[in-house]
């Protein structure tokens, strides 16, 4: 967290400042909150198609919020970028699939193919993009983006 000046007033002296947090800092709690996650982290056998929308709804809109009062970089901004273009392809992919109730796995596939590629690409690219944040800012993404998809 940082300090920004935006006053100095006088004639008897006082400063007056805002704080505001750094891109590391909004880096670590997405970090808290995609950990929280099941449909990145969650190697489970069976899902439900409606509950996975409304994951990745949820961290749509909070990869947006992240960006609201905080200056990223280019290079800061295009992993965020990455990460929305990642949920809007799944959504754009499951959305449509009719597929009611539960949605088992067969081995190490899902038991619909267009699930199972969403399902992967949506995995493969946040991984991506959460080593990059590691790298660059010295995190550690505490949970797992199990492999097998």
């Amino acid at each position: 967290m940082k300090y920004d000046i935006n006053g100095i007033s006088v004639p008897f002296g006082g400063i007056s400042w805002s704080k505001s947090n750094s891109p590391k800092e909004a880096f670590s709690y997405l970090f808290l909150f995609l950990e929280s996650k099941r449909i990145l982290v969650n190697p489970i056998d069976m899902e439900f198609k409606e509950w996975c929308i409304e994951s990745v709804l949820e961290i749509k809109e909070t990869l947006v919020g992240i960006t609201k009062d905080i200056k990223f970089k280019k290079d800061e901004i295009s992993i965020i970028r990455d990460l929305i273009d990642a949920c809007n392809t799944y959504l754009d992919t499951v959305s449509p699939m009719n597929l009611n109730g539960i949605i088992y796995k067969n081995g190490d596939r899902w038991e619909d193919l267009s699930f199972d590629n969403a399902m992967k690409k949506f995995r493969t690219s946040f991984k991506t993009q959460i080593m990059k944040i590691e790298q660059k800012y010295k995190l550690k993404f505490n949970k797992e983006i199990p492999d097998e998809y």
